[in-house]
């Protein structure tokens, strides 16, 4: 039986497949979160008690209220994601972005509203209209 060459169709789509395969290795791996926005490293809690942990590492743990009706949640929720989310990838877009995801399967930008400040003895930020209060 004889084979077909390849048509250039077939060899683009080849080529399309590898680039997106080879490009998705470097979303997967987290990076260290840059010497400017070290002030999000922390755990950081809402009044609904959503809780986002941004380590040094470049990573997140996640705990949602998934069954909320509070629009604070909806607000901070990823959605799809199970209660609690660990190692999640921390990435900036700007000063305004911050992206929190698990490449390929969820994702979610928040609004960063007001950046990491001191208020008396107590770090706060304010993302999606939602303020956060760092623990201690």
């Amino acid at each position: 039986m004889k084979q077909k060459p390849l048509t250039k169709y077939s060899v683009l789509l080849l080529l399309l497949m590898l680039c997106s395969l080879t490009s998705c290795t470097s979303c997967k791996s987290p990076k260290p979160i840059s010497e400017n926005k070290k002030a999000f490293i922390g755990m950081w809690v809402s009044q609904t008690g959503f809780k986002m942990n941004i380590k040094p590492s470049g990573t997140a743990d996640l705990t949602q209220n998934i069954n909320s009706s509070n629009p604070d949640d909806s607000k901070l929720n990823i959605g799809v994601t199970p209660e609690y989310s660990k190692d999640m990838l921390v990435k900036f877009r700007g000063d305004t972005i911050l992206i929190i995801s698990q490449p390929t399967v969820r994702a979610r930008e928040y609004h960063i509203d007001k950046n990491p400040y001191q208020d008396g003895d107590t770090c706060k930020m304010i993302l999606n209209g939602v303020l956060l209060i760092r623990q201690k």
